[in-house]
Order: structure tokens, then C-alpha cells, then sequence
């Protein structure tokens, strides 16, 4: 029933190693850390039952003095481990049960230690030490964490996406890496290295694996409970997000139609998939279509209570076009009715004020049809590559994947001619909308030229406002000017008192400097006020002459 452990070590002097493996040690309980055990004399004191091997990264035993001077010279062959945060070395500690005690002697733990050194950790200086004197023998193993010699490819090495090892796997240089590759492989090593040996067997894999999958799966029924019980609590998505958040830490991530939660600390989202939890479960606790608002509806995928179609882009792009399209036929006949039953009549504010909203109106969907018009650009290009038989195949699959998962079969000539009248028809009513605009603002411009009822009034209204706040800025600059006016008299007595203090005689000018400042700000004012003044007596002459009267008995 061996087990190993691993550890690491930020430790630049590897001397503290060896140390450790010769001499007692007892554990500090304030910091964590091993301290050597003194005689009375002061001396270390040598452990009992022991035994420490040196085994180069060439595989050849000696001294285990030499073991802190390779690796020194290896970091500074590589240049590496030259950072206080870089993991120096590396621990692997096997230990076995007090019942294989009597089957195994210390030659038996040496060879185990080059074993799973020869067999694991090819390439780097390694310090073995073994340990009897405590209940149950354990073997202690350490690296440098730079390789010093290259190893050949294995099968449990990290891989990149086209399949080769990374060389920090195998190449001289590499920094050491526990993976979980590396662990799985070294657990089945040491139960083939027990089974053959006659000793105690455990399969450490088969347990971990059940330890993950029992943390696993209580963590997901933690992340589920609070998930269901939130949607109860909540009628849209973001009240669930909300609660999730308050009560349980939890982030709900909304992109497109996939949901996902992160719990607290975790790097790695969690789907509903994951959880066994279904939208339409989510969507019948959160009230269904009684209250769950058609956007949500469409996120969790529910439809009259059910399930939702899922609307591709290029059927958006349609439905969107046919909705402008309808609302320019609208705009258009309003203003072209507009345009020749007014044109040559008196009119009222009504008229005019209709007038304006036609223009707006169209502006708008000129903007509205220039977007759709890029957008159908975007996927005609994207067709067109497609169809190019000069790019790659690669090239082509990808503009064929969009198109796709736009709702397109590029394959399809029906759709293809679609498209391209589509893009047609949007440039014709976009060149209509914009003749139209052009001949709503000449028709403004001469109906606001001679026939504008609604100009007068205006200007009154904004003579009167501009009158109001002038009187207000002249107001707040007089008490400011006051202000100025008592700070600077206080400050010239206080320079009298200190038979001028050249200070308070330097903050007096500063703000009599102020002052005039704000008595030319008050002038500038008044002639602004005086002004609009006679503006706005100048209209209201003008509204009094005006043929107002009689136009509106004219209609």
C-alpha cells in the first residue's frame, strides 16, 4: 500500500538537502519549516538508519557532496533558477506501510529509489535518501528542476496540438513538470513495482480517480442545488444572475444561447450540461410564459412554453429587411401625399411639425439600410471566397463554416441568387429613401422660408430663456464680485496690521485682480442682456404684424 508524494522547493541552496536526509530534524509548529535537532554542544546530530546515494543525470552513483555542486552548475549552463519565485527543486517521497517493514531491507529501498529514478526521472541529478527511523520506511527523492541530460520521447509526456512532446519533456534544459500524465504514470509504476516485489499492493490511480469524481460531483450538486432554488426565487435572467451572485458567489455568464456559472475561485466555467440541468427546466421554474419575458424565452431555448427555433443570422437579416422595407413604403406615400397637398397651401405648426418627423424618419432608415447593406456585403464576400479556387481548402472550409452558421448553404445556387437580389433591392430603396429625404428638406426649407407660423413663437420662447439666463449669470457674478470685493479688503487690513506683510498684500492683488475680472465678465453680460432685449422686442413687433390670423381663416 506505498503511496507518493510530491513537493517543491524555492530553496536556492540545495546544501539544506542534504542536510535534511543526514541529520535530525524536527518540524517548527510557528513556521512550517524543519529545524536540526543540537546536542548540548551545539553540533547536528546524525539521524540513525539512514542511508543517502548520489545518482548523476548520466546514471552513474557517487558522492553525495557533489550532488548541490551539479545542480548549481546545471542552472548556470541554462541560465535558469536565477529568480527567487523559480522552483529550485523538486521531492518525490515513496512511502511504505509498517507491514512491509520486515520484507524489505535498506539495500531493497535503495534499489526501489534508483529504480523509479532511472525509470522516471532520466536527464537529472537526483539525491536518494532512505529513512527507517520512523513507523513506516519512506524513501526520499530529490531533483533539480532543470534537466541536465535529454531523454527519449514517452507516451505520458505533454503534447502539443500536432502531437510532438514539448521539450521541457525532453530536452536538456527543460524545467521538471508534474503533470497529471507524469502521475498516472508513475502510480502504475510503483503498483507493477510492488506486485512484483511481493509487497503490499494499492492502485493509487483507481483511488484518486474515485476521490476526483466524488469532489467532482459534489461540487456540481452544490452548483445545481443553488442554481434551482435561485430560479425559483427569480423571473428573468437577470434576477437569477442577480441572486446567484448575493447569495451564493456565483457568476452567471450569458453568451449567445450558452449559459454558464462560475463558482468562487474556479478558472473554468461550468455548463448546464454538465450540472444535468435542461433550459426548459430552468424556464418552468422561473415561471414559464406567464413570466418569462420572449427575450429570456429565446435564450433558454423555450417556445410557447416549450422550445424556441433558433433564429439564424441570415433569416434576422430578412425579417429585419422586410420590417424596413414596409417602414419606407409608409415614409414614402406620407411624404409624397404630404408633398402635394401642401405644397401650395397655407399650413399650421401640425403640418410643419409632420414635416420634420418625415425627414428624421428617413434619415433613419437610410442609416437602417446602409447597415443591412454592409452586412450582405460581408457575407457576399464571404460566398465569393468560397467559391475562389485559388485559396486554400482550408481558407474555403472556414468562409464555408460561416456561411453555414449563417443559415446559408453555400452549395446552393437558389440562395446564392437570393443573396444577390437581396443586395439589389436594398440599394434601390436606399437611393429612393434618399431622393425622398432630399426633396422633404427642400420642401422644409421653403415652407419654413415663407410660410413658418411656428418661427415667431420660436424665437420669442428662446429670447424669453436666453433673457432668463443672463439674469441669472449676472446675478451669480455680482455676488461673486462681492465676495471678491470683502476678501480682498480683509486681506489689505491684515497686511496694515503686519505693517505690510508682503504676503497677505500679495493674496490682497490677487483678488482685486479677481474682481475687475468679474466686473468685465458683468459688463460683457449686460450688453448680451440689452441684446436679446431688443431681439426679443423686434419679434414681438414682427408676431403682432404677422398674417397669422388670416392664414389659418384661409384654410
Amino acid at each position: 500500500m506505498a503511496i507518493i508524494k510530491h513537493r517543491t522547493s524555492k530553496n536556492a541552496r540545495y546544501t539544506d538537502v542534504l542536510e535534511y536526509y543526514s541529520y535530525k530534524h524536527q518540524e517548527d509548529s510557528r513556521t512550517g519549516h524543519y529545524e536540526p535537532i543540537l546536542d548540548e554542544y551545539g553540533l547536528l546530530q546524525e539521524r540513525e538508519n539512514y542511508a543517502v546515494i548520489y545518482l548523476s543525470a548520466q546514471g552513474n552513483e557517487d558522492d553525495p557532496q557533489l550532488w548541490a555542486l551539479a545542480c548549481s552548475r546545471t542552472n548556470q549552463a541554462f541560465h535558469k533558477n536565477q529568480s527567487r519565485k523559480d522552483r529550485k527543486s523538486h521531492e518525490y517521497i515513496i512511502s511504505h506501510p509498517e507491514e512491509d517493514r520486515p520484507r524489505m531491507t535498506m539495500e531493497d529501498l535503495l534499489n526501489e529509489g534508483k529504480a523509479f529514478v532511472r525509470e522516471n526521472l532520466q536527464g537529472y541529478d537526483a539525491l536518494i535518501a532512505v529513512h527507517r527511523d520512523t513507523d513506516n520506511d519512506h524513501i526520499h527523492i530529490s531533483i533539480n528542476s532543470v534537466r541536465a541530460e535529454s531523454r527519449e520521447e514517452q507516451p505520458w509526456m505533454m503534447k502539443r496540438e500536432d502531437g510532438t512532446p514539448l521539450p521541457c519533456e525532453m530536452c536538456a534544459g527543460g524545467k521538471h513538470q508534474d503533470s497529471l500524465g507524469f502521475r498516472k504514470h508513475y502510480n502504475d509504476w510503483l503498483l507493477s513495482y510492488t506486485r512484483h516485489h511481493g509487497l503490499t499492493e494499492k492502485d493509487n490511480n483507481t483511488i484518486a480517480q474515485h476521490h476526483r469524481t466524488e469532489k467532482l460531483s459534489k461540487k456540481n450538486q452544490q452548483l445545481k442545488d443553488a442554481l434551482l432554488s435561485s430560479a425559483a426565487k427569480s423571473g428573468s435572467l437577470n434576477e437569477l444572475k442577480t441572486i446567484l451572485l448575493r447569495e451564493h458567489k456565483i457568476r452567471l455568464v450569458i453568451r449567445g444561447k450558452t449559459i454558464s456559472l462560475f463558482p468562487p475561485g474556479a478558472k473554468k466555467p461550468v455548463r448546464f450540461r454538465t450540472l444535468n440541468v435542461s433550459p426548459e427546466e430552468l424556464y418552468r421554474l422561473m415561471g414559464g410564459e406567464k413570466a418569462v419575458s420572449a427575450q429570456d424565452a429565446a435564450i433558454l431555448g423555450a417556445d410557447d412554453g416549450q422550445a424556441a427555433a433558433q433564429k439564424k443570422y441570415i433569416q434576422w437579416l430578412r425579417e429585419r429587411r422586410l420590417k424596413n422595407t414596409e417602414k419606407a413604403e409608409e415614409t414614402i406615400s406620407q411624404a409624397e401625399h404630404l408633398i402635394r397637398a401642401q405644397l401650395e397651401d397655407w399650413y399650421n405648426k401640425k403640418d410643419f411639425s409632420d414635416l420634420r418627423f418625415l425627414i428624421r424618419q428617413t434619415t433613419y432608415l437610410e442609416r437602417d439600410l446602409t447597415l443591412e447593406a454592409e452586412k450582405l456585403d460581408a457575407l457576399w464576400e464571404r460566398w465569393q471566397n468560397y467559391l475562389d479556387p485559388v485559396l486554400s481548402e482550408e481558407e474555403r472550409k472556414r468562409h464555408g463554416n460561416y456561411l453555414r452558421w449563417c443559415g446559408c448553404n453555400p452549395d446552393s445556387h437558389l440562395e446564392y441568387d437570393c443573396i444577390q437580389r437581396e443586395r439589389e433591392t436594398i440599394a434601390v430603396e436606399k437611393e429612393h429613401t434618399c431622393a425622398i429625404r432630399e426633396a422633404l428638406i427642400q420642401t422644409a426649407k421653403t415652407w419654413d422660408g415663407v410660410n413658418d407660423l411656428s418661427r415667431l413663437e420660436r424665437e420669442l420662447t428662446w429670447n424669453s430663456n436666453r433673457e432668463t439666463q443672463l439674469k441669472k449669470q449676472l446675478e451669480s457674478i455680482r455676488e461673486s464680485r462681492k465676495k471678491l470685493s470683502r476678501i480682498a479688503y480683509n486681506c489689505q487690513k491684515a497686511a496694515d496690521r503686519r505693517i505690510y506683510n508682503k504676503e497677505y498684500l500679495t493674496k490682497a492683488e490677487h483678488f482685486r485682480a479677481l474682481w475687475y475680472e468679474k466686473l468685465q465678465a458683468e459688463q460683457t453680460i449686460k450688453q448680451k442682456l440689452k441684446e436679446v432685449r431688443r431681439q426679443q422686442h423686434d419679434a414681438e413687433n414682427a408676431a403682432r404684424t404677422a398674417p397669422g390670423k388670416r392664414q389659418e381663416c384661409g384654410r
